[in-house]
């Protein structure tokens, strides 16, 4: 068999084609040469935080508060400093004169073995180290001569030699602090700490190594845990990418976020642990502020004193844990804010209106339905009738109303935009800026939703709300119409899962559970790493964890703009609109619901089912396309038509659902028209004459 093979290279020939299933999986351990394309993603060359001018300034301002609180601190405790260096310095000096002299004598560590040789009675092993010891103690005792023939030598030379009068004193100032420090008590500096704590460390390998370990998260060994880069400086802060043995993975780590904290010694809101999208499981990135996130200074919002902002564009927003800048983007996008009481929900939410009003082409429609009065500022642009402030059922009413609006823009814009855009004002069938400058009937619509809870669980409106506020959201983005809703409670009740999944948007404060996290970030946010449980409400206000921006989450905070500042804001956004709204909003005749249900009434029939009149009213106008039986009776409730058990036979058998009597249906119509009509006679002759 030998012979076969003689005539082979001394090197295996590498098949690379697929092996069949049962052949070997590893490849040889000979060297193989391959052609290949480096794709690693190359660091800046500049740090991106030296890029920012914001940033350079930040820290220019933070070197200057330090070194004059610095300075000014130290300068009042002078005194102190003082008499510290003239007790301590004397026994400095006695104890570095003995410590010399000890070390001239060499008896460290061979005094311990010659007295081990003396208890053993080996006299010739102490004989060597005594001899040894002389050895070394005979050239040191030279070096302590020289030493000492140097200080008087300097002594005589300040003493008489013609120097500046200033020299002394330079010596003096070096060599008495030092005495001083060598004759101090070990835990006793000299100087007072300017800081409070440990507010800066140094983020290295092995300290990141201990805080893993530490944190329970299941990792034995410090040495399974490896770094694919090196510890580099990100922001205010540094950032360690760090790859776990095998078997851990990132969210394990950061559900002990407290512990990995614990582990740094440093507080929670210090250290942010992130798993990397687009990397294997087992990699995680951790951020290290030099001081807690909390105790830093927020960049303040760009436009707050001057700028406008383009619908169609991001705009600033808030700034990320590393005080980077974020956005907020609108056109063809909806928002949803979730958080619990005090979390900053509202004023996370009405960060995002504050930056789109200073667009002048903008339309600001409001319902909120806590009665607090953090969206009044904005009352004076919503056009009449769409601004909404209570928590009365008349209020929830008037946000039905609102929606209805929203619903009829729904159906009017599409062929208007489709027209401007046969004419090659875009290339899609999509509002852009050149269409909203045209026409007034295309303007953008920002419609802000606050408690959205209170209006979807109302017993009579709440689902027929939902179902037109959903189509809203469907259909609207693509034509000017960007809805903000924000709530505190989350269950199928208070925000139904149809508008949840349609929002591009979502911001997630402070919550209470996986449960509400993956609600408004989507299913399994937080089994890969969303941990908007983490923030305290009151604490973390405007802290959130969103998502829609990037290709994970990401943890920002809305920039801090108080009830005076949003007024400001709101007072510029008018004057871009010349002292009024920027347009006049016609409140559209909204469909009769009753009346429709007449109009499709078959002549012969006394009673129908609910599901008989709504696919006569879906024949009858799209506008009831985006209903169910459910939203069907919930509506004509909400007009006074009564929903009873209505009993019919099929066939020669009887069969009972819910449905209407046409004289339930009459007397509700005549209800209504008996109200116009006492409404009307209300009004002054004169008056109705203008009307």
């Amino acid at each position: 068999m030998t012979d076969l093979y003689q005539d082979e290279p001394d090197h295996e020939l590498i098949d690379v084609t697929p092996a069949a299933p049962g052949g070997p999986v590893d490849l040889p351990a000979h060297p193989v040469t391959f052609s290949v394309t480096r794709t690693e993603q190359l660091r800046p060359v500049v740090p991106a935080s030296m890029r920012s001018a914001e940033q350079r300034a930040l820290l220019a301002r933070w070197l200057w508060r330090y070194a004059t609180h610095a300075t000014a601190f130290h300068a009042v405790r002078s005194p102190k400093y003082a008499a510290k260096v003239a007790v301590w310095a004397p026994w400095g000096a006695l104890l570095s004169a003995g410590r010399l002299v000890r070390w001239a004598t060499a008896e460290e560590g061979n005094w311990s073995l010659r007295q081990e040789a003396a208890n053993r009675k080996d006299v010739d092993a102490w004989l060597k180290l005594d001899r040894h010891r002389q050895g070394q103690a005979r050239w040191r005792w030279w070096v302590v001569l020289g030493v000492v023939l140097a200080v008087l030598v300097g002594a005589l030379v300040l003493r008489f030699a013609p120097l500046p009068w200033w020299a002394p004193w330079l010596v003096g100032g070096v060599a008495v602090p030092l005495l001083a420090w060598a004759g101090r008590p070990a835990d006793r500096p000299i100087t007072d700490r300017v800081s409070i704590g440990e507010r800066w460390i140094r983020l290295t390998a092995e300290l990141t190594r201990r805080a893993l370990v530490a944190s329970g998260a299941g990792i034995k060994d410090p040495a399974a845990v490896t770094f694919p880069r090196e510890i580099y400086r990100d922001g205010p802060g540094q950032t360690a990418v760090v790859d776990l043995p095998a078997g851990v993975v990132a969210t394990d780590v950061i559900d002990k976020r407290d512990r990995l904290a614990a582990g740094f010694r440093l507080p929670m809101d210090q250290v942010w642990p992130d798993a990397m999208r687009g990397e294997h499981p087992g990699r995680i990135q951790i951020w290290v502020a030099d001081r807690p996130v909390s105790s830093q200074r927020q960049p303040a919002w760009p436009l707050l004193h001057e700028g406008t902002v383009d619908y169609f564009e991001p705009y600033p927003y808030g700034a990320d844990i590393r005080l980077r800048p974020v956005t907020w983007s609108l056109a063809e996008r909806n928002s949803l804010f979730g958080g619990v009481p005090g979390s900053g929900k509202s004023l996370a939410a009405r960060n995002v209106l504050l930056g789109a009003v200073l667009d002048p082409l903008v339309i600001p429609v409001i319902s909120e339905l806590k009665g607090s009065g953090d969206f009044d500022c904005f009352e004076a642009l919503c056009p009449n009738g769409l601004y909404v402030s209570g928590a009365d059922d008349g209020s929830i009413r008037r946000s039905v109303r609102i929606i209805e609006w929203l619903h009829k823009l729904c159906e009017e814009r599409p062929p208007i935009v489709a027209e401007y855009a046969r004419q090659g004002l875009n290339t899609v069938k999509k509002l852009n800026r050149a269409m909203a400058e045209r026409d007034e009937r295309l303007r953008p619509v920002v419609a802000v939703f606050d408690e959205y809870q209170e209006l979807n669980s109302h017993d009579e409106v709440g689902k027929y709300a939902s179902a037109m506020l959903l189509s809203a959201i469907k259909r609207g983005r693509a034509y000017g119409i960007h809805v903000i809703v924000a709530t505190q409670r989350f269950d199928k009740d208070s925000l139904p899962k149809a508008i949840s999944s349609l929002v591009t948007n979502r911001a997630a404060l402070a919550v209470p559970a996986q449960p509400e996290t993956d609600m408004i970030l989507g299913t399994s946010a937080y089994r890969t790493g969303a941990r908007p449980t983490a923030f305290v409400p009151g604490d973390d206000s405007g802290w959130m964890v969103r998502a829609g921006f990037t290709a994970g989450f990401e943890t920002v905070r809305a920039a801090y703009i108080d009830d005076n500042a949003a007024a400001a804001v709101c007072a510029r956004a008018l004057a871009l609109r010349s002292g009024t709204a920027a347009v006049t909003v016609a409140r559209h005749q909204m469909r009769n619901l009753a009346a429709d249900v007449r109009q499709v009434w078959p002549a012969e029939a006394t009673g129908l089912w609910l599901a008989d009149i709504l696919a006569l009213l879906q024949q009858l106008d799209e506008a009831y396309r985006e209903m169910d039986k459910d939203t069907l009776s919930a509506a004509l409730r909400a007009a006074g038509v009564k929903v009873v058990p209505v009993h019919r036979k099929i066939e020669g058998k009887g069969h009972t659902l819910a449905g209407v009597q046409l004289a339930d249906l009459s007397t509700a119509i005549a209800d209504s028209e008996q109200r116009a009509i006492d409404s009307t006679a209300d009004i002054a002759p004169h008056q109705r004459k203008r009307r």
